[in-house]
């Protein structure tokens, strides 16, 4: 429910007899916890809960094997701990013999199998096991348990129960006539997934860049040693295949003949069909990455922040359309104070972008948000068989008086796009053009559901005016300093924002909820500069939150590349501007609503009091046990923001990623969560 101050903002502006969906519950399922986990299948409330029941409590079926792995010999060795574990013990262990066999002939899938199985470091220091569980939401996770340190003491991958019993009894029903590869498909559904576990490392930096190379490198296998090639636009399953492909179907209700076509994971190795024939495979690693991105963007869960996003606001929700004559699309006429339509200034525009956006295939059903530079729509794409159905497009903005303020050309956008869509941070761009009846560009995107941060932190419309991107290489810092100065003393043209309605975060953010945020909000940063540009208008306003808890940059027109440290200095001012409203807005909320951030970027001595001052979130001491301090914390941030300040950053990215490290390591010690990788 939206809060009464909100609504009445929104009855100011709309006619009364059109405010019945304005009141509506927001139509969003959000269960509160500060657990950080990010994982990629099953709901909230299902990871909750398994999480809150204690560790030995969640082992409740006999299957007990110790993991042995000889990096030296390549081999791996399955121990069952009890005779309930013998026979899926030696089925598993067969599995991975057939697999060395069949991938023996395709160099780059046995190079990956063997960093994944014998080059993580994390698995040669504990003792590893296999264990069973019914509650698990994900068909197999790696559990770490660590001591006061963040050193691994136990770890174990534990696979769903019911999978289990699954493929023990396909592999009881076999005869000795049956085949090695027969074999081999039917066990592929855990073996692939302890594979994967084996792969991925108990401490990871960042869990979504992680589980993309893990990803990344299962396809491969998956492909060469399921596969026999391509034909007609469809994979040809082998004698594995066609077992592993008839378990899909089977559990995900999908007829046989259009498993491919309907099932996520099959049309993600489709895409990635051509690393069969390639001899060197490993010369595309940055295509598979970001089609595997892709893929897994659309299971991203965070439970801390998803607890605390805002459903849709009823005004807000998409247009229902069908389909009528001729497969002909028909949609609802666009109405203010509906589909994200404000103002007739948002009336306007939609009607002028309608016509030309359909004859490109994309049809309007809502409005997601407007810039400085253009509008925002989410379309029903129906033009381009390999795009998402729903899409984000952006067009240029267009006003009362006809003035616009262009997007960048489709040109540079998609260089722009390609070059960036290796960070897991940064929304994709798929495709780009212009509307020539509008002599407007516009731009295709991933379609993120959620808000801008800004909106749900409550600082919109206070933050600096965007900028524009550079045209040539920065060279003058007095000059670049100006620049910076001029953007945020313009602040003034971002107030225009207020007017836009949305809702904030469902409740106060806890600690280790901003701390997420904060780390997610470095990493994009930091992956930006790791690829040669530089963001420009770095604000809480261009980072958009999704509903499942994943914050991306959303705004890529005034990247630019960088030619020296210069070029990084504007992302670091504005970060310390940026940062500073942030941490105010979360300490503040509740207490002083009245302080702001004037003085304390010129003083860390007076904001280091300031955040003692008014810190909310009590001892941290007593909460981790000794193992964090607030005034731990509180160092970071001010150093954090002092380093941004004076280019020390920017002057030295291995210090920024230092600051990162140290920060998650804070975060983890604050909580000292098991870590849950599925």
């Amino acid at each position: 429910m939206p809060p009464p101050n909100l609504l009445s903002q929104v009855r100011n502006l709309f006619k009364e007899e059109e405010l019945d969906f304005v009141s509506s519950r927001a139509q969003h399922f959000t269960i509160e916890t500060e657990r950080t986990s990010t994982v990629f299948s099953g709901q909230p409330q299902e990871w909750v809960e398994y999480m809150n029941t204690p560790w030995d409590e969640r082992r409740n079926h006999p299957l007990l094997i110790e993991i042995q792995l000889d990096p030296e010999q390549r081999k791996i060795r399955l121990e069952p701990k009890n005779a309930d574990s013998k026979d899926f013990a030696k089925w598993m262990e067969h599995g991975f013999k057939i697999l060395g066999k069949q991938i023996r002939n395709h160099p780059h899938a046995h190079k990956e199998l063997d960093k994944l199985l014998f080059q993580n470091g994390s698995n040669f220091n504990t003792l590893l096991e296999i264990h069973a569980t019914s509650p698990l939401p994900a068909n197999a996770t790696r559990e770490v348990r660590f001591d006061s340190e963040l050193r691994p003491v136990e770890v174990d991958i534990v696979l769903k129960a019911e999978l289990v019993e699954c493929i023990s009894d396909r592999m009881r029903s076999l005869n000795k006539k049956d085949s090695d590869m027969k074999r081999l498909g039917i066990l592929w559904p855990i073996l692939r997934r302890i594979i994967s576990q084996l792969g991925y490392a108990s401490y990871p930096r960042d869990r979504f860049k992680d589980r993309i190379l893990l990803s990344a490198s299962l396809c491969q296998i998956t492909l060469d040693s399921m596969y026999s090639g391509k034909k007609k636009g469809r994979l040809l399953p082998n004698e594995a295949g066609v077992e592993y492909e008839a378990y899909l179907s089977r559990q995900e209700d999908i007829p046989l003949e259009h498993i491919q076509e309907r099932h996520p994971y099959l049309r993600m190795l489709n895409e990635l069909s051509y690393l069969m024939r390639e001899k060197n495979a490993a010369s595309f690693s940055g295509t598979i990455q970001v089609i595997v991105r892709d893929y897994l963007d659309q299971r991203y869960l965070r439970l801390s922040l998803a607890g605390v996003m805002p459903g849709m606001l009823e005004w807000m929700a998409p247009m229902e359309y069908s389909y009528g004559k001729e497969n002909r699309i028909e949609c609802p006429k666009p109405k203010r104070g509906r589909y994200g339509i404000l103002d007739e200034e948002d009336l306007m525009a939609w009607k002028k972008a309608r016509e030309p956006l359909h004859e490109v295939g994309l049809t309007l059903l809502r409005q997601l948000g407007m810039g400085q530079f253009g509008r925002v729509y989410e379309c029903l794409n129906t033009g381009n068989s390999k795009l998402p159905q729903r899409v984000a497009v952006k067009v240029d903005r267009i006003r009362k008086k006809a003035k616009q303020e262009a997007i960048l050309g489709d040109e540079l956008i998609m260089q722009i796009g390609r070059d960036v869509a290796h960070s897991p941070h940064v929304v994709r761009i798929y495709d780009a053009g212009r509307l020539k009846q509008l002599k407007s560009h516009y731009h295709v995107m991933q379609l993120i559901d959620g808000d801008t941060l800004d909106n749900l932190i409550g600082v919109t419309g206070t933050e600096h005016s965007s900028v524009y991107r550079p045209e040539v290489a920065r060279t003058d810092m007095q000059k670049l300093k100006s620049e910076y100065l001029k953007a945020v003393r313009s602040s003034g043209g971002e107030r225009w924002r207020k007017s836009r309605v949305s809702l904030p975060f469902t409740r106060k953010l806890g600690l280790p909820q901003a701390l997420d945020l904060i780390t997610s909000t470095l990493l994009w940063l930091e992956e930006v500069h790791g690829l040669n540009y530089a963001i420009n208008d770095l604000k809480n306003g261009n980072l958009m939150v999704s509903r499942r808890g994943q914050l991306k940059g959303i705004d890529l027109d005034t990247y630019s590349p960088v030619f020296s440290s210069l070029d990084k200095i504007p992302d670091f001012f504005f970060l310390a501007v940026t940062l500073l409203m942030f941490v105010l807005n979360v300490l503040t909320e509740g207490n002083d609503q009245h302080i702001t951030a004037q003085g304390l970027l010129g003083d860390m001595e007076a904001l280091r009091a300031k955040l003692h001052e008014i810190w909310r979130f009590g001892s941290l001491s007593e909460k981790s046990d000794g193992r964090v301090h607030v005034r731990e914390v509180i160092n970071w941030l001010v150093d954090c923001i002092d380093k941004s300040r004076n280019g020390a950053f920017a002057h030295d990215p291995a210090l920024f990623s230092a600051s990162i490290d140290d920060l998650i390591h804070i975060k983890r010690s604050l909580t000292q969560e098991e870590m849950v990788l599925d």
